[in-house]
């Protein structure tokens, strides 16, 4: 019970990974105060006790920032300080040539991926740096590690989450707050679906990944959810300013290496030199 007392807003709590991530804090003990932007959602359907004191609903849309200010306050006065930030809010976005995809979608992805990404740790960042302790944890996706053609406004909001991520993570480092991203790989979501949908307009690189996917049946969304655990809890309590790997980082671990990864530029986005 890592989180016996702790209070955790998660954000987007209704997918195939919220949920996941939901269940896992609120088995570790958790307060967990979990949003959502459905209108029919609710913590039968994230497969959390309805009436259990320790679980709070919210509908919210991350891109509002009053709506994002409300919540927050919700949740502290039903809770108290938010200790834990988890945001598991994120689409697709138009997938197709740039020249092709529609412009408003291309910027309601970017609100949503990266400015919610943004609202959201803005909002708790107050009382963690009153309490002096905090863990921000955001989900990021390949999209952000290297060009993804035909997914610009998908790649783009997830690098520049990243990047915010990292910044953020120097800017409050003195203040015991951690701040790292994860990336889940491909879980059978919603998103997963969309790229289902999308069939050839996401270009012929789209398409081979789509068929290892089906192939293999993706990744669970418990691992994500048990890396979640992991950089919320004590054990990761140096590291910071990272983007991890569910699947391809040894992150189960990481704990008595992490001073090794935080001289290096593991896990961060860098340019490499030309040559």
């Amino acid at each position: 019970m890592e989180f016996t007392n702790k209070v955790c807003l998660i954000a987007g709590a209704s997918g195939a990974i919220g949920s996941a991530v939901a269940k896992a804090f609120y088995d570790e003990g958790a307060r967990v105060a979990l949003t959502h932007h459905a209108k029919r959602t609710n913590a039968l359907s994230v497969g959390l006790p309805s009436k259990d004191p320790r679980v709070a609903m919210f509908r919210l849309d991350t891109r509002k920032w009053k709506d994002v200010q409300t919540v927050v306050a919700k949740a502290e006065d039903k809770f108290g300080s938010i200790n834990i930030l988890v945001n598991c809010a994120g689409v697709l976005g138009p997938v197709g040539p740039t020249q092709e995809v529609s412009v408003e979608h291309w910027i309601q992805t970017i609100q949503i991926n990266l400015i919610g990404g943004f609202l959201l740790a803005r909002a708790v960042l107050p009382s963690m740096l009153a309490s002096g302790a905090g863990k921000i944890i955001q989900f990021s996706g390949g999209g952000a590690a290297y060009g993804r053609p035909f997914f610009t406004a998908y790649s783009a909001s997830k690098a520049a989450l990243v990047r915010f991520t990292e910044s953020l993570a120097a800017e409050v480092a003195g203040n015991n707050i951690q701040v790292n991203a994860i990336a889940p790989g491909p879980v059978k979501s919603r998103m997963w679906d969309e790229l289902l949908a999308s069939g050839s307009a996401g270009g012929s690189q789209a398409l081979a990944e789509l068929k290892k996917m089906e192939e293999t049946g993706g990744v669970s969304a418990e691992r994500a959810a048990a890396l979640a655990v992991f950089l919320a809890s004590d054990r990761s309590n140096s590291l910071t300013g990272r983007l991890v790997s569910a699947v391809y980082d040894k992150w189960e671990t990481l704990g008595p290496s992490i001073s090794n990864a935080l001289a290096r530029d593991a896990g961060t986005l860098r340019r490499v030199p030309l040559e």
